[in-house]
């Protein structure tokens, strides 16, 4: 009978976490990316696509991963992969279009592919013609490949 009350704690412990919900996790996620815990921060934004599909929080989240990747972890390969799950997974985001720019922007501008990126930004020219990034989109197209120094708009940034 002395093991009831170890297995009753280990019980309670668990169902804690199993019984946590979307937000928690999000809030949860959230400040372990502040606290400078990426990897923790994608498990639990993770758990929260996989448990929680549906929910509001769910397309944050997967966005959220995909963003920490670039960002925090500068994996740009696996950032490009996640933002391809989140335009995939959430199509009818309002965030899709900022989505397919920012694999247009890792390929140029972090691989230097700028094959990928040219067939990117051209994808999102026809699927966003009147989008707010649609000027932005055509500046990175226009320049594909050369420096700051190489732009005549950014020349002043150098001087």
């Amino acid at each position: 009978m002395k093991k009831f009350p170890y297995i009753f704690l280990i019980f309670c412990f668990l169902s804690c976490e199993i019984f946590k919900s979307a937000d928690e996790h999000y809030s949860e996620a959230e400040d372990l990316r502040n606290k400078s815990k990426p990897l923790e921060a994608v498990k639990l934004f993770e758990k929260i696509v996989s448990k929680f599909p549906n929910h509001p929080k769910a397309s944050d989240a997967q966005y959220l991963i995909a963003e920490i990747f670039y960002r925090d972890l500068q994996d740009f390969s696996r950032s490009i992969a996640e933002y391809r799950k989140f335009s995939s997974n959430y199509a009818n985001s309002g965030k899709v279009p900022f989505s397919l720019f920012m694999q247009g922007y890792i390929h140029a501008n972090e691989l230097m592919n700028h094959d990928s990126a040219s067939v990117i930004y051209k994808k999102f020219i026809d699927l966003y013609p009147n989008h707010e990034m649609v000027e932005s989109v055509k500046f990175e197209l226009k320049y594909l490949g050369l420096g700051i120094n190489e732009i005549p708009e950014l020349k002043h940034l150098i001087e």
